[in-house]
């Protein structure tokens, strides 16, 4: 049963009506009270007046004073999978009591929902469909399928809840069981390449490549603010990619999926370039591990789990701390084989192509697994495994990574219809279809990449266009500057819109809004480099001056001997007397050393100090002028690094969910 495709909404003062957009006399009609959330669901004749269309209602967020609701206003389509449009969130309406802006409180939390709603922040890559389900893959949602119980449901109830980015909104219309009202939403990746030309000799066929990327709702966050796993074993930055390839009758899924690393550890914002990596003591990740492996296990039957992190350094003692949890792990359990790649080490200076060397350890686990297929719609093969990708943010390192393994699959896929040539690649057999998917994966890669660090990923240039340059670096470079002043200056805030968006955080009647405003270093960090700025300016127009007055002051003493000597020379290189050219310049030279010897150097420029008025005039102006405001510079912008972890945009309405490693309350 599909979500209704058009809902009217009547606002009143405190109230709210919502009806779908049909031409029946009697209409599912739900009544909101905004004062208070409740639900009344009634059988109604059309209202009138002049309603807003929303073309999807996304739910009920509770304020410090009543609730408001969320709709979406505008949206595009970016794909169509059987037959069903899918559309990517392009406008959002928050609909409030005539008196909310009226509270403080409700001010704010209603710019959290702003803000984890606006595509500049939180809200890029939203994405719902009014009769296909995004929160399940098509191996899943066949499944559902067979099962009448299941195929009969609502959309909303039987959408997935790991991926259903609504949740918590949606979760006040479930419990009223008004399932049509809510359309399922998801935060992550949809495009799709059309048009596809497909072929052997054989066979020729003409096909489409469809591209989903789901964000996992549990422990949804920003890059230094939700790191590792928490006690329940969900990770942060966990995403499921499907790539669905359509040819006539027949569909084939492929999934694989991202996550962090799943240990309790962080690295919480400081002011430095790299934070201080905290891993929680051995043995106190165990139930955390285990709780994370058997989910993945459960969903997706058996896991090869592929760690791209350094094995020296920091990195390299997260590496450590992960394989003995897998090692003790196995000694129980089995359907998980970890391989662990330092990704930076094998692939150095550039060389990318070695990423061979990982498809070497796993390519027998990847046969295995294969992908879901089905044909007239009915499956014929099964999806029996999963790859599960990290690298330090599961970002950069793991779009490489998922890229090659999408392509590898999709070469699979291929051989399996007839279409490619067995051993055949890619690349070879339809380079215009590889330029295509390159720049597909590269934005799937950016699209994950600005909702976990707020910048397109890095090493993005290589998936694009399968080359290192020196363009694609110097883009690295400003992508790392901009992810390290978000991370430190502006995250927290944008932490405390996702919390309250997913329902990590709930207001709750009587519960004080823990809100307060926090120092900002933008000032002492603007007046440190404008003073220093200053500083070396003077020091630049007092040195420039002093130059120009020894120059005026040797020219005086030398100009003489020095223009004649010139002009001579200039003379008999004009008659082509090369000889007595050199000989000329010689006795240039010569009276310049002469001068330098015999101490008139020294002399000029105590001259030239003294035109600027001299010695002590000199340096007071100097000091003054240059000095001071260099000191004073250097020392706000000290005093903002040794205090960098008071002045850091800090999350402040669930901040115990980023601190995993500190030993629980007593």
């Amino acid at each position: 049963m599909s979500c209704y495709t058009l809902v009217r909404v009547y606002q009143q003062s405190t109230s709210v009506v919502l009806q779908p957009n049909e031409t029946n006399k009697v209409l599912d009609t739900l009544s909101i009270d905004l004062t208070n959330g409740h639900i009344n669901p009634k059988k109604a004749s059309p209202s009138f007046g002049r309603p807003l269309e929303a073309l999807a209602v996304l739910g009920i967020c509770k304020l410090y004073e009543g609730v408001c609701i969320i709709v979406v206003t505008e949206a595009e389509v970016v794909a169509t999978l059987n037959d069903a449009s899918i559309y990517e969130v392009k406008g959002t309406k928050i609909i409030h009591s005539s008196d909310a802006l009226k509270c403080k409180e409700n001010r704010i939390l209603i710019s959290l929902l702003e803000c984890a709603l606006s595509m500049d922040e939180g809200g890029r890559g939203l994405y719902f469909s009014h009769f296909y389900d995004l929160t399940l893959s098509q191996q899943r949602a066949a499944a559902m399928q067979l099962n009448p119980e299941l195929a009969n449901k609502p959309v909303l109830a039987r959408a997935d809840p790991k991926f259903l980015w609504n949740r918590a909104l949606a979760k006040p219309f479930m419990e009223a069981q008004a399932y049509r009202f809510i359309t399922p939403l998801i935060l992550g990746f949809v495009r799709q390449l059309t048009d596809l030309e497909f072929g052997t000799a054989r066979r020729r066929a003409v096909g489409t490549l469809t591209l989903v990327a789901r964000r996992g709702v549990d422990r949804a966050g920003v890059r230094q603010w939700r790191r590792g796993a928490d006690s329940s074993g969900n990770v942060a930055n966990f995403a499921e990619t499907e790539q669905i390839l359509s040819i006539g009758g027949s569909q084939a899924s492929f999934v694989q999926i991202r996550g962090s690393i799943p240990l309790l550890w962080t690295q919480l914002p400081n002011i430095k370039y790299k934070p201080t990596t905290v891993i929680a003591p051995g043995g106190h990740s165990s139930v955390a591990f285990d709780k994370h492996c058997a989910q993945l296990l459960e969903r997706y039957r058996a896991v090869v789990a592929v760690n791209l992190i350094n094995h020296g350094g920091t990195e390299g003692k997260l590496e450590s701390a992960l394989r003995q949890e897998v090692i003790r792990f196995l000694n129980s359990f089995s359907g998980l084989r970890y391989v662990a790649f330092d990704f930076h080490h094998e692939c150095r200076k550039g060389r990318y192509a070695r990423v061979s060397l990982l498809w070497d350890k796993i390519r027998a686990d990847f046969s295995v697994f294969g992908f879901f297929l089905a044909q007239d719609g009915a499956a014929v093969t099964q999806q029996l495994g999963a790859v599960r990708t990290n690298c330090i943010d599961c970002l950069d390192r793991t779009n490489v990574v998922q890229g090659v393994l999408a392509r590898k699959n999709l070469e699979m896929i291929l051989a399996r219809l007839g279409l490619l040539q067995a051993g055949g690649s890619l690349p070879a057999a339809f380079p215009a279809i590889e330029q295509q998917f390159k720049i597909l994966w590269a934005d799937h890669g950016d699209a994950l990449s600005f909702q976990y660090t707020g910048t397109g990923a890095m090493k993005s240039g290589f998936t694009r266009t399968g080359k290192r340059t020196v363009g694609g670096l110097i883009d690295d470079g400003l992508k790392s500057v901009t992810r390290y002043y978000l991370n430190n200056f502006q995250d927290g805030r944008k932490q405390d819109a996702l919390d309250l968006f997913t329902g990590a955080f709930v207001m709750k009647k009587g519960r004080t809004l823990p809100l307060r405003s926090q120092p900002s270093p933008v000032l002492p960090v603007l007046l440190g480099v404008t003073s220093v700025a200053y500083g070396a300016f003077k020091t630049g127009a007092i040195l420039q001056t002093f130059s120009q007055n020894a120059m005026a002051v040797v020219n005086s003493q030398i100009g003489d001997s020095v223009s004649s000597g010139i002009v001579d020379v200039k003379e008999k290189l004009g008659t082509g007397a090369l000889l007595g050219s050199a000989m000329a310049a010689m006795k240039v030279a010569q009276s310049l050393v002469q001068w330098i010897v015999g101490g008139s150097a020294l002399l000029a420029i105590q001259q030239a100090v003294s035109s600027m008025g001299g010695n002590s005039l000199l340096g007071s102006r100097a000091v003054q002028e240059a000095i001071l405001p260099i000191f004073f510079g250097l020392s706000m912008l000290a005093l903002v690094v040794k205090n960098g972890r008071h002045l850091v945009n800090r999350p402040q309405l669930c901040p115990e969910l980023a601190i995993t490693t500190a030993p629980p309350a007593k």
